[in-house]
């Protein structure tokens, strides 16, 4: 190998932090997500490209051509400066989303927050360790790309790649109503036995632009609401249905058409009377479920939104919680609802050297952190009012993958972070117990595939675990694990 090719691909190994001659560990289409062609992805601008006026004609039809053949994701955007454009959130261009005449209202400001009657398992908001154990599968044979639940873990509700949105039976599951065959649990681990209990299923049906009648859509994202009086599902062509559950179920009631692109991110505001959509359109919109009009646009973002999450804070407190947003760009910004619709967001950029990826993000228990996973095996922690680097970095190992999913456990010093390889268990504060040099535990049940969310219950007594891509890019094995979580130590 030449001197050039060695520092090339020396270079490669630091920036992403994998080894360029392996293709696992640099299997994400991270341009591709991010809406970048082969030239945007080597910082190359207009302005720096030879002028080839002879064979502009050819140029302009293969661009086309080009054009015509991709996915639907935001166009390219022009970098002059490649550190720039990862940072900057300013000069984001504006979605091309006109607010409805009147707008909505933002109901969170004039509604009181719902009261969670749901009370944490005892000890488990005390313990410095937990016991996760898997036991229950919900047996799927497509990717799952989004769960939701209702306060008292009643109901689950599922949809995926396939197409339909499942309703299950928790409380029977967790019984062992049913239990998974011979065949079921063979390439799952031993203490897995219960299988899922599916009351009722219907089609995701999206309005078909290019026919006059209806289509099957994936399942992107759902929201869920807290007594299971409706589900809010995404869609492929960035519509949000809203249907009935607890009366003529499946029926849908409503169909919200802002979107222009898949519906990637869906969440309800603390008073359950609006809902936050983030979309592959760059957008995040707040809707008035009331009246189904826009409430507020918030424009700042230059790639597909990710995850979208409220600050959790003590009802006591009186105060609105901030909104937090990530999109797969590597950006990660803190909205004040109460602001004016012009005021420009807090920005958590990422720490330097850090690939610009990223498709989770959550807070902390207690409000004042955020967690960020990243591509390059690490996840990055935020501190609000510190700045807008991160305060540390949790690095795992360099075989792991990115991190595609995060969940903060009650006790507040214990994440979860899912990647490629196996979902842990991380302590936040190893120092306190000094049980092990690792700070990390590795959960048992999933290995092997691109895990789209971690969910855990308001009690954290128990958690699940899905296994997709999203819509965006990495493996899958279509497993869907439920954990059962008791205190170990204190």
């Amino acid at each position: 190998m030449s001197e050039s090719a060695y520092n090339d691909d020396l270079l490669e190994k630091e920036l992403f932090g994998g080894d360029s001659d392996d293709p696992d560990s640099m299997s994400m289409d991270v341009d591709g997500m991010l809406g970048m062609d082969e030239a945007d992805g080597l910082g190359i601008s207009s302005a720096d490209q030879p002028d080839l006026s002879e064979d502009k004609d050819d140029i302009k039809q293969d661009t086309e051509e080009k054009e015509g053949s991709k996915s639907p994701q935001e166009p390219a955007q022009p970098q002059s400066d490649t550190k720039t454009t990862v940072t900057a959130a300013v000069a984001a261009p504006k979605p091309d989303i006109v607010m409805d005449d009147p707008p909505g209202e933002l109901t969170m400001l004039e509604r009181p927050a719902r009261t969670n009657a749901v009370q944490v398992g005892q000890g488990l908001d005390k313990c410095s360790v937990y016991d996760i154990v898997p036991t229950i599968a919900l047996v799927n044979q497509y990717q799952i790309h989004a769960t939701a639940a209702t306060a008292d873990l009643r109901w689950l509700y599922s949809g995926g790649e396939d197409g339909y949105i499942r309703k299950w039976d928790f409380f029977a599951t967790v019984n062992g109503k049913q239990l998974l065959t011979q065949g079921q649990r063979h390439s799952l681990v031993d203490s897995v036995t219960k299988a899922g209990v599916m009351s009722s299923y219907w089609d995701h049906l999206d309005i078909a632009t290019d026919t006059a009648g209806e289509a099957l859509s994936p399942v992107y994202s759902l929201a869920a609401h807290s007594e299971g009086m409706w589900v809010a599902s995404g869609m492929s062509s960035g519509h949000i249905a809203l249907w009935s559950v607890r009366h003529d179920e499946g029926r849908r009631i409503a169909l919200l058409n802002k979107h222009k692109q898949p519906v990637s991110v869906l969440r309800t505001t603390p008073d359950e009377f609006g809902l936050v959509s983030g979309s592959w359109d760059r957008a995040v919109l707040y809707w008035d479920l009331n009246t189904g009009r826009l409430a507020r646009i918030f424009s700042g973002h230059t790639s597909q939104i990710s995850s979208i999450e409220f600050q959790p804070l003590p009802a006591a407190t009186g105060t609105s919680p901030l909104l937090m947003t990530s999109s797969i760009d590597g950006q990660c910004l803190l909205w004040d609802v109460r602001a004016p619709q012009d005021e420009q967001p807090q920005k958590f950029g990422p720490s330097l050297r850090t690939p610009p990826w990223a498709t989770s993000a959550c807070w902390s228990k207690d409000g004042r952190r955020v967690y960020v996973g990243r591509r390059n095996n690490t996840v990055d922690e935020y501190e609000v009012g510190m700045g807008n680097q991160p305060v540390r970095t949790l690095r795992l190992p360099m075989n792991s993958g990115p991190v595609t999913a995060l969940a903060a456990m009650a006790n507040g010093r214990t994440l979860i972070c899912a990647s490629t390889d196996n979902v842990r268990m991380w302590d936040l504060d190893p120092t306190a117990s000094k049980r092990s040099a690792v700070p990390f535990q590795i959960i048992p049940g999933h290995h092997g595939g691109c895990i789209s969310s971690v969910f855990v219950d308001a009690s954290s007594r128990y958690m699940l675990t899905t296994s997709g891509n999203r819509g965006w890019d990495g493996a899958s094995n279509n497993v869907c694990l439920g954990y059962e979580i008791a205190p170990l130590a204190k």
